[in-house]
């Protein structure tokens, strides 16, 4: 079995606090205090966030920043630390390029002013092109939900119509959710992250779905219990209205047993999305289709409630293509038997086909191996299977010579959450020393994304050049492989993909001397780095 990446450590968010940095109007004071104390006036409607490119469109034309050097020296002058420059200029190169005086360092200014150093290192770590609008264009929700901590630019993305509330009712509804749960003001940040959602519901309905979910797990709204269960729920829960969401979670834990595990069950997977006619029909497909007893039914529908959501047909689809993939129909009924949730999957999609090809080919699994694992089966090729065994592979902790066993090493890449993971992996030797956060996460896909899709490397050679992961996508990868691309076309005897070694392990000084084309005038150096960089401003390391 063999089971790699660069690192960068992403800087740590100071606790929220509801009182950061001056705003603008209304939120210069700390509006969930003025909100509980009864003083807040009713704000104006606002408008929503809108992409806009005015402070980009003139100023492209503007005359450029003399170099990189320039614009990170305005960075640090306006009080962002020097790793959250690096990403920020790295990931969107066209800062280099902004005029100093006219666009650079205005734009710096105003967001300084609007939110403080702190708060502008934070945001423009998550969102590099913050810069290209103006705190104006950006909503007041927008900028007080950036305030508190919260991920305002998720926000926006998942949920909308957030940024078109008052801001006042906004306010209100993240009040009553910290007062209900008792949250402390640096733990607003991770419940909204979970549940953008509720911020599209007055506090009312919010406090009496939290009440519900408290009522049916049977302990205190206030309590560790209600707060693992709601983090963990399904993102729709507070689409449902109180007394709906009760009915469905009390009929199901009636219906199949299990007590309060089973009303666990039932919020974690969202199965208040089906009726309870619709949920009891398809049980009653499921024992006849797969041949299981009343207890056995009990015991997997409570295990993963989400199959009874599901329709018979598509269920008896996604086993046959399971199947398809030289399974035999033994191992997929056992595996279908003992984790259900292998039935919920569409396993001709291209997501699937590739885990499974990354399963056998990568981490050299059999079939037997992959059906007596089957929750490896369901776990994210892209969140945890790739980038987690590239990570102990680097980090030496697979390898011919191991001293971790193979069940032990298939624990850690599908069942270990990415705290426990990182703290039980983060002191592997390995050098350079390496931390598995994030950023490692989001480098390896888009190493990988960038040699199976642009590179249109087969899994055979990836697994033969395992060095091509460990090196920079954008420093080195990108740009070499866009040279021998080149070479490739203007000699004829030449291929880029018999060159992998040299293009991962060879200096940049070496790879100058054994590849250039007198004929085309092509030299490897900075200045084709940079061009080649300037290319690839949706990665980012």
């Amino acid at each position: 079995m063999v089971l790699c990446m660069s690192h960068a450590k992403v800087p740590v968010r100071r606790a929220g606090t509801l009182q950061a940095g001056p705003l603008k109007g209304s939120m210069q004071t700390n509006p969930i205090h003025l909100q509980r104390q009864g003083w807040l006036k009713p704000q104006l409607p606002v408008r929503c966030l809108t992409l806009s490119n005015s402070m980009e469109t003139p100023a492209a034309k503007s005359k450029p920043a003399a170099n990189a050097e320039a614009a990170r020296a305005e960075f640090c002058q306006a009080g962002i630390p020097d790793e959250v420059t690096t990403k920020v200029l790295t990931q969107y190169q066209p800062y280099q390029r902004w005029d100093i005086d006219t666009k650079l360092r205005p734009a710096l200014k105003l967001w300084v002013e609007q939110l403080g150093s702190q708060q502008l290192s934070t945001r423009l770590f998550k969102h590099p092109r913050l810069l290209l609008r103006t705190p104006e264009e950006c909503s007041d929700v927008y900028l007080w939900l950036a305030s508190i901590g919260a991920d305002a630019e998720r926000i926006q993305q998942k949920v909308p119509r957030v940024m078109a509330r008052p801001l006042d009712q906004v306010q209100s509804t993240v009040w009553a959710i910290q007062q209900v749960l008792q949250l402390r003001d640096d733990q607003l940040p991770a419940f909204l992250k979970r549940h953008p959602n509720c911020l599209l519901y007055m506090p009312e309905r919010v406090s009496q779905t939290l009440h519900t979910v408290a009522e049916l797990l049977a302990v205190s709204v206030t309590s560790k219990d209600v707060h693992e269960v709601i983090m963990g729920c399904n993102e729709r829960l507070f689409e449902r209205d109180s007394a709906m969401l009760s009915r469905l979670v009390s009929f199901f834990c009636e219906e199949f047993g299990g007590g309060q595990r089973a009303a666990r069950q039932a919020l974690k997977h969202g199965i208040y999305q089906a009726s309870a006619d619709t949920m009891r029909a398809h049980a009653a497909e499921l024992k006849t289709m797969l041949g299981w007893t009343n207890d056995e039914l009990d015991r997997r529908v409570t295990a993963y409630p989400m199959i009874v959501t599901r329709k018979p047909s598509t269920v008896a689809s996604n086993i046959q293509k399971l199947q398809a993939h030289s399974f035999s129909s033994t191992q997929v009924l056992n595996v279908v038997t003992s984790f259900p949730g292998i039935a919920g999957y569409d396993w001709s999609s291209s997501a699937s086909k590739e885990k499974l090809t990354y399963l056998g080919h990568v981490l050299q699994l059999s079939q037997a191996e992959l059906t007596s694992r089957p929750r490896l089966l369901c776990t994210s090729l892209a969140r945890k299977i790739g980038p987690r065994s590239e990570f102990l592979y680097a980090c030496k902790g697979i390898s011919p010579d191991t001293t971790l066993a193979v069940s032990r090493v298939l624990s850690y890449i599908e069942s270990y959450s990415d705290a426990m993971f990182a703290a039980r992996c983060n002191n592997l030797l390995a050098s350079p020393p390496l931390v598995y956060d994030d950023q490692f996460k989001r480098h390896w896909q888009q190493r990988w994304t960038f040699l199976v899709c642009e590179m249109g490397l087969p899994y055979a050679d990836i697994c033969a050049s395992r060095s091509l992961l460990q090196t920079s996508l954008l420093n080195t990868l990108a740009p070499r492989w866009h040279f021998l691309i080149l070479l490739e076309a203007a000699e004829t005897d030449f291929k880029a993909a018999d060159h992998l070694t040299a293009l991962a392990t060879l200096s940049d000084e070496h790879f100058a001397q054994a590849f250039r084309s007198a004929s085309m005038g092509l030299v490897y150096d900075q200045n084709f780095v940079h061009s080649a960089r300037g290319n690839l401003c949706r990665f980012s390391e």
